[in-house]
């Protein structure tokens, strides 16, 4: 794996910490990628500028692609995360394409090779890593770690008297501890219990129905 480089004007670099490694990004957009990819139940491990696959461009001539991300998921599945504006998905999509088609062969650090490295190839763009998904990946992720039993309980019977859609706000009313109902609420969202009607940052006015 490399370190991306020191920030200058075109990176954001800085990293997250998850299942106790290290992940790092380099720009904004990977950082809301790697957010999104997070708040998945079902990933075991990522790992940041891993692997590097090689190809073949349309001279026939052998490349390297580093990776974005890789993602290890609970059933062993490993899927190669490649980070782009949906403006370049075109090009994105044909070089993935050439990845693909030698068997998604990686490249070691002592210069061997590996083929099937991994067992898929996506591109991820800003249309699946908005700003309110990020938010939301990153709150409900906080969300998680402070976790109170008690208040949670508390937080699913009370949505339980709700018919039809309403307001998060609503439930914040009468709360002796608003931080503690807000963090409820978010794990309640996570778990499906309450649903968005519509996507976007959740907050006060977003409109939620109990899932039945």
């Amino acid at each position: 794996m490399r370190k991306p480089p020191a920030t200058h004007a075109k990176t954001l670099r800085g990293f997250s910490i998850f299942q106790e490694t290290v992940v790092y990004h380099e720009s904004d957009l990977e950082r809301r990628v790697s957010m999104v990819i997070q708040l998945r139940k079902d990933v075991k491990a990522i790992y940041s500028q891993f692997p590097v696959l090689l190809y073949r461009d349309a001279e026939g001539e052998w490349r390297e692609h580093i990776c974005d991300f890789c993602v290890v998921f609970d059933d062993g599945e490993v899927v190669a995360v490649a980070v782009k504006h949906a403006r370049k998905s075109d090009v994105m999509s044909d070089l993935l394409k050439r990845i693909e088609a030698e068997g998604f062969l990686r490249k070691n650090q002592n210069g061997s090779m590996t083929p099937g490295a991994v067992h898929s190839i996506r591109l991820m763009t800003e249309r699946e890593a908005t700003y309110g998904a990020y938010e939301n990946a990153e709150r409900i992720l906080r969300a998680r770690r402070m976790r109170i039993d008690a208040e949670y309980d508390r937080a699913f019977e009370a949505v339980q008297k709700f018919q039809g859609p309403f307001r998060f706000g609503e439930l914040l009313r009468g709360c002796e501890n608003r931080g503690a109902r807000r963090t409820a609420l978010l794990l309640l969202i996570d778990e499906c219990v309450l649903v968005p009607e519509t996507p976007g940052r959740i907050d006060d006015l977003t409109m939620l129905m109990v899932r039945r």
